[in-house]
């Protein structure tokens, strides 16, 4: 079963906290993170982008000269796409991008992806994270005492503190997330994943309750 660090608030260790083979203990199968990743990415795109064609530009119903005569090559309209003002030839149109992936292959990415921290010493778990007020300095302390400084951290936390989420968000490389929209995207793109002992709690219980044993290292 592997094991992480458990510090109190000021950054000192005070033991070490079992993991669940569940959702930290996982073969890492690159495929499933990618599945996961390539998706999350296509769902943020808008696909809003917008060219006119031709027929969609206001105006060049009169031809611009006349057919013969003047030693230049015929023309039907101003608006053709080969004029200043005219329209975009083959130009991009409003698509969606948003791709679904299942949702036990979801699971099992984000299961995989925290496996992988795991492994790597990259998890730090936090007694407890609750400041009274809006607080950057202490949570950029916190940081430090962790020897996080600089460092691209990812902290998980539960709704109910919102001074703790407003102490952290204006830290540069740092970014909050609640239990429940943590994604494999986020984890992978952070360095380090800090989380306190509640929102582990809820991780193992809720998050990925049920999940398969197989594929365990």
């Amino acid at each position: 079963m592997p094991k992480a660090n458990l510090y109190n608030l000021v950054g000192k260790s005070t033991g070490q906290v079992e993991l669940s083979d569940n959702l930290f203990g996982l073969k890492v199968r690159t495929h499933h993170i990618w599945r996961s990743v390539t998706t999350h990415l296509s769902n943020q795109r808008l696909g809003t982008v917008k060219t006119k064609s031709k027929g969609e530009v206001s105006g060049g119903g009169k031809k611009p000269f006349k057919q013969k005569g003047t030693g230049n090559a015929r023309q039907g309209s101003s608006r053709a796409v080969q004029f200043v003002g005219g329209g975009i030839a083959h130009g991009p149109k409003p698509r969606d991008y948003s791709l679904e992936l299942p949702k036990k292959m979801r699971q099992q990415a984000l299961a995989e992806t925290l496996s992988d921290k795991a492994q790597n010493g990259k998890i730090f778990i936090i007694e407890d994270i609750k400041f009274d007020a809006p607080k950057t300095k202490q949570a950029v302390s916190l940081l430090k005492s962790l020897d996080l400084t600089g460092k691209k951290c990812l902290i998980v936390l539960n709704q109910s503190n919102p001074a703790t989420f407003k102490s952290f968000r204006n830290v540069p490389k740092v970014k909050v997330l609640s239990s429940n929209n943590l994604n494999t995207y986020e984890v992978m793109n952070h360095e380090v994943l800090v989380l306190t002992q509640e929102t582990l709690k809820e991780m193992t219980e809720v998050k990925l309750k049920g999940s398969s044993h197989k594929g365990k290292v």
